[in-house]
């Protein structure tokens, strides 16, 4: 071969290889970042999902004001009504927007999240939490105030069981008439004379025998037996009086305590009920059956309210569709658009690269009509493609992993971590497809080199396998020496007639 073709052969070679080495790359990249299936599932299995419910709550949140769903943790329950299905389904949906944008499939990039399910769950999740909530944790989130007969232990003992419900109106009627027997028993003071004081407690008390300011002195050392003694005689004497005294103080803390007007909603509405119904089960002979069901209907209405009227404010306050890529700031824009062009290119790439490669194996036959040197050239730009590429994937994921961690233990954010762990996850992942393909483009690369090499030592094939060059070269021979050996005869017949007639002409000289 000569030098010519020699360098033309290894400068298509190192040709061959660049367009191999980029094409394996090409294909990593199309098997992995750039292929929406790819991003899809390593979202699934990194926990990328995390990272979209935090920002699909946080996009929300900020739309929702906080007079939404008083007394009741948004967050939480935005969180509590994202499920996977859903999550699964924006993420796809933009994923394949994403792409269809950068791909050049759509002249916009339209991101957007369906928050109708969102608002449902929401406002779902908003009436199971009332339903949840105990009478007490209601009372506490509203801003209805316990006075009068009603108060938080009140409350707490009623609620917990029967046997509580019963002990605290024993003991509300019991304060209620120690209360009227207190008014009594002053009435009684006021109304009485010290000799009547006294004689309820000296035996046979006799005035005469006491002055005014004697009798004043044991007015004032016996007032607690006085009084004891006035409580005892009222009891006995007026009991009736007493009883119907308490139930009429017990009627008027009952209509004290009036239920929401018709102007209230929602959770004050509900809880102004309670502590009406409360005020009732005090004053009257309501069992703890009718007392339970009224206050389990109040929680039912309250949750309805709430969940209905938390609907409209989301319906008001959250469109349907929430656009992504409306506040978009223009350098995020640009930096898109730039992520565009380089999409593209890389897909023309696709149709490219193989264009080049095919004229490269051309070449080099056209270079040296021999199909062992092109399949030998192959070989080599294959292993060179795939080898190194193989080998540094390991040192250079290593290394991107520590700097990344590295990084992130300087900053000190543990809310980075979820993304941290999705990058190395989609790196991991990128560096296993470009693996894959560097591994099997060394492997056939390898497969071809030996081939080669088989055939070009004579291993396979024999002496009877011969390149184009060398037949050319042999065919070239044999005409040559067919043609020597026709010359040669040819000659060898001109010579005996040249002699006889040289003889000829001498014999004549002769006889003359």
């Amino acid at each position: 071969m000569s030098l010519v073709r020699k360098f033309t052969v290894v400068v298509v070679t190192l040709l061959l290889a660049s367009t191999l080495v980029t094409g394996n790359l090409l294909a990593a990249a199309h098997l992995t970042v750039l292929d929406p299936g790819f991003t899809q599932t390593t979202i699934e299995e990194e926990g990328g999902y995390q990272l979209v419910e935090n920002a699909t709550v946080a996009t929300a949140s900020g739309q929702v004001s906080a007079g939404v769903a008083e007394g009741v943790d948004t967050e939480a329950l935005l969180r509590e009504s994202i499920d996977r299905s859903y999550l699964a389904n924006q993420t796809d949906r933009n994923v394949a927007a994403t792409y269809a944008y950068l791909h050049g499939n759509s002249e916009t990039l339209n991101l957007t999240v369906d928050t109708v399910a969102l608002k449902s769950g929401l406002s779902a999740a908003v009436e199971q939490q009332v339903r949840n909530a105990t009478v007490p944790e209601l009372l506490a989130q509203s801003e209805t105030e316990l006075d009068g007969p009603v108060d938080e232990s009140t409350v707490e003992q009623m609620t917990a069981n029967e046997s509580g419900y019963a002990a605290a109106k024993a003991d509300f009627r019991t304060d209620i008439r120690q209360r009227v027997l207190d008014e009594a028993v002053e009435r009684a003071w006021q109304n009485t004379s010290n000799d009547e004081k006294l004689a309820l407690v000296i035996p046979d008390y006799d005035p005469r025998e006491y002055t005014g300011d004697e009798k004043e002195q044991l007015v004032a050392d016996n007032e607690a037996e006085i009084r004891a003694a006035l409580r005892e005689r009222i009891e006995s004497e007026r009991g009736d009086e007493i009883d119907g005294e308490v139930d009429a103080q017990l009627a008027e803390l009952n209509e004290s305590v009036a239920p929401s007007d018709a102007d209230s909603d929602g959770l004050d509405a509900a809880t102004t009920d309670m502590r009406a119904t409360f005020a009732e089960a005090l004053t009257t002979d309501m069992s703890y059956q009718t007392f339970q069901s009224e206050i389990d209907g109040h929680k039912a209405a309250a949750a309805a309210a709430v969940g209905d009227r938390t609907q409209a404010q989301l319906d008001e306050q959250l469109p349907d569709t929430l656009d992504l890529t409306e506040d978009m700031d223009p350098a995020t824009r640009q930096s898109l658009e730039d992520a565009q062009t380089a999409v593209t290119w890389l897909d023309r790439l696709v149709f490219v690269l193989p264009l080049v490669g095919l004229a490269l194996v051309g070449l080099l036959y056209y270079a040296t009509r021999s199909v062992q040197t092109v399949a030998g050239s192959l070989g080599v730009s294959l292993v060179i493609a795939g080898l190194p590429i193989y080998l540094a994937l390991g040192p250079l994921q290593s290394f991107v992993e520590r700097s990344v961690t590295r990084q992130v233990g300087a900053g000190g954010e543990a809310s980075a971590e979820p993304m941290v762990e999705l990058f190395l996850g989609i790196v991991g992942q990128l560096f296993g497809r470009v693996g894959t393909v560097s591994l099997a483009f060394a492997l056939v690369g390898g497969v071809v080199v030996a081939a080669w090499l088989l055939l070009r030592y004579d291993v396979i094939g024999g002496s009877e396998e011969r390149t184009a060059a060398e037949a050319a070269a042999t065919a070239d021979a044999e005409a040559m020496a067919q043609t020597e050996s026709e010359t040669s005869e040819s000659t060898a017949a001109e010579e005996p007639t040249a002699t006889g007639e040289t003889d000829e002409a001498s014999s004549a000289t002769t006889d003359e």
